[in-house]
């Protein structure tokens, strides 16, 4: 009985130490600093995205493309601190809206409008990544990042049939603000170094732009002051990362 004890008690110690060599084989390596490049699509949402000339938050702003570089530096298999530059371009909607409109409040029998620039933003944030390091070569992270955001608005030139002087302009303008971006991001391994990754982010900031126009016409149509909406939404990226060190 008791030899059969220690046949027991070797034999489950060998299983256990084998089964920890293949999980500590099939565990991601931990790293110390990784940098990653990622790109992929930008979409707004909220007031941002809206693209109708009678509502004065409307953003005029479409899908478009995103571009950063990130790099991480982790305190603990777990816990790091990263930094992030991403610029985001975003497409543009409703100049229909805004052609028709101006048409309708100046009573003119026709109006063409020009787009001046596009809708675009550029970020430095940084904070807190939570790292989860699973078996088969996958990693998750979670993070949130804050940080600066400045934000470029596009702007248009419409041309009034029956006006005798008949061009005007709201300029192109831009504006700065806190900005916040929070995500997950799933890595996959491919070797000890290298790995791809897969990450969506939400992104907000609130800057107060203001809106100026050159060559104004009064009682000719929309006019702003400022824009002052929340420019928000959802980047989804596909990147390559490298563990530096």
């Amino acid at each position: 009985m008791k030899k059969l004890f220690i046949v027991l008690t070797v034999s489950i110690c060998g299983l256990t130490a084998v089964a920890q060599k293949k999980d500590a084989k099939e565990t991601p390596s931990f790293s110390r600093f990784v940098l990653s490049i990622n790109g992929g699509i930008s979409s707004p949402t909220g007031s941002f995205s809206k693209g109708d000339y009678a509502d004065e938050k409307s953003g005029f702003a479409g899908t478009g493309g995103d571009f950063n570089i990130t790099g991480t530096y982790y305190l603990s298999k777990h816990f790091g601190i990263g930094a992030l530059i991403g610029y985001s371009s975003f497409g543009s909607k409703g100049a229909q809206s805004l052609s028709d409109g101006y048409k309708e409040d100046s009573g003119t029998d026709s109006t063409t409008l020009y787009k001046k620039g596009g809708n675009h933003s550029f970020s430095i944030l940084v904070g807190p990544y939570y790292q989860i390091i699973s078996c088969k070569k996958l990693s998750l992270n979670v993070h949130v990042l804050g940080g600066y955001t400045n934000t470029h608005l596009a702007g248009f030139q419409i041309f009034y049939e029956d006006y005798l002087d008949n061009a005007m302009s709201q300029r192109e303008a831009s504006g700065g603000a806190f900005g916040l971006q929070a995500g997950l991001g799933v890595q996959y391994h491919i070797t000890p170094k290298l790995s791809v990754q897969v990450t969506g982010d939400y992104f907000t900031s609130k800057p107060n732009i203001a809106i100026s126009y050159d060559n104004f016409i009064v009682n000719s149509g929309r006019k702003l002051s400022s824009y002052n909406e929340s420019i928000s939404g959802i980047n989804a990226t596909v990147g390559i990362a490298y563990a530096l060190f």
